[in-house]
């Protein structure tokens, strides 16, 4: 059949939008497999959404049920993609362990974790639903085992995945599961039209201290990124916590915002300094109880609270556009833990401007947030590309003639 008169023209959807489905439908037309990047803040959801209606739409006027199945590994995934089914008025289930008042299997569109749905004890269920659509949120996980599963569960089925960051720390790419990656335009180019937040990005310069120090450390953990415990070392002691407090208060005092930290135990220490001087900060990790996290982003969102610190909850799946900074406190090896940190400041929200504070040089390994990847050839795979990766992410655009600031009793500086 031709997927492509399955599209249907979307006024509710921005045009970048209605040309990435335009896009999508005519590939399957091809390939089985499409992975579309996207960047962070610039509506994969909505996209996605407005796909599950057309299907939806085709099906009932054709006399064809189609099921559509959409996968997520975060409650917070979870959460989001249920709420726009909703939002749309999209009849629809919901398979997940923290969800299972939500669950009815009699409806032809599922959401689900990857957890529950692939796992042994609920086969019976993967197997009722005979998927003839899977839309896979967050796809740059879709190389792991659990996924693998699901080209096993439901190979004649079309698959979508969608990410703002088709990369791999070992450089081997994406072909084994998906077919082809459609880029959307750069970071840059959104930002000209609009649709994401300009910013200001302060950094370590490449020289400095902390950054000797952080390239020292050797450790690595089996994803190739630097271990915890080798981190803690290195950066949790008061001095180099100093450096965060003070070029908070010097570049961003007053504003909303979240912090990238270590660990649990790092968290807390940066907590303390920050509330010793007044500041509403909490803390939120993966021991965090559900009913907590969800009350703490709630006061975030209204105001109650001004920072959440957090190790990588928010990476992945939390919307708050009026985030008004970002300050990065942990160094990473995962250009895709980069790219979706600092993305969560990068919404739209009036005429903002995001404040990034790089207190671990991830500005001299990757780039200015806007730099332009080469994400085709990420996809596709090499090992020249994961080695530069860094390298050719590179902007060439510092801003030499900004200031320099001594921002602590370590002597650091933050160049803009």
């Amino acid at each position: 059949m031709d997927y492509s008169v399955i599209c249907m023209n979307d006024i509710s959807l921005r045009d970048y939008q209605q040309e990435a489905k335009e896009k999508i439908f005519s590939q399957w037309n091809h390939v089985d497999n499409v992975m579309y990047q996207m960047p962070t803040g610039t509506g994969k959801t909505r996209l996605f959404t407005s796909i599950i209606r057309d299907i939806n739409v085709w099906g009932l006027r054709n006399n064809k049920k189609q099921r559509i199945l959409i996968v997520a590994h975060r409650t917070e995934l979870i959460d989001q993609i249920h709420n726009s089914l909703n939002k749309y008025h999209i009849p629809h289930g919901v398979i997940a362990g923290n969800l299972k008042r939500e669950r009815n299997l009699k409806e032809a569109v599922q959401v689900a974790s990857i957890q529950t749905i692939t796992s042994s004890a609920n086969r019976d269920i993967a197997d009722s639903l005979n998927a003839d659509f899977i839309i896979i949120d967050e796809a740059h996980h879709a190389v792991a085992s659990t996924y693998k599963l699901l080209w096993k569960f439901y190979p004649e089925a079309k698959k979508l995945g969608v990410t703002a960051t088709p990369w791999r720390m070992n450089g081997c790419g994406f072909s084994e599961v998906f077919d082809t990656l459609i880029p959307s335009m750069p970071i840059s180019e959104f930002m000209e039209k609009g649709w994401l937040s300009p910013y200001q990005y302060y950094s370590i310069p490449s020289n400095s201290s902390i950054e000797r120090s952080i390239n020292s450390i050797k450790e690595t953990d089996i994803n190739g990124d630097y271990k915890t415990n080798a981190l803690e070392k290195v950066l949790d002691n008061d001095s180099i916590r100093a450096n965060l407090l003070q070029s908070y208060i010097q570049l961003a005092k007053g504003k909303k915002g979240i912090i990238y930290s270590i660990s649990r135990t790092h968290s807390e220490h940066i907590c303390s300094q920050y509330r010793n001087i007044g500041i509403k900060i909490v803390n939120i990790g993966s021991g965090t109880p559900a009913k907590i996290r969800e009350q703490y982003v709630r006061d975030f969102k209204e105001g109650k609270i001004d920072i959440i610190v957090n190790i990588d909850i928010f990476s992945e799946g939390f919307d708050c556009p009026d985030i008004e900074f970002v300050q990065l406190a942990r160094p990473t090896k995962s250009l895709v833990k980069y790219i979706q940190q600092v993305g969560r400041g990068l919404r739209k929200n009036g005429d903002k401007k995001c404040i990034i504070l790089d207190n671990v040089g991830m500005y001299n390994r990757f780039g200015l947030p806007d730099a332009d990847h080469p994400w085709v050839l990420y996809f596709e795979g090499s090992e020249e590309t994961d080695k530069n990766s860094s390298k050719s992410s590179q902007t060439k655009y510092k801003d030499e003639s900004d200031s320099e600031r001594d921002l602590s009793e370590g002597n650091e500086q933050m160049v803009l």
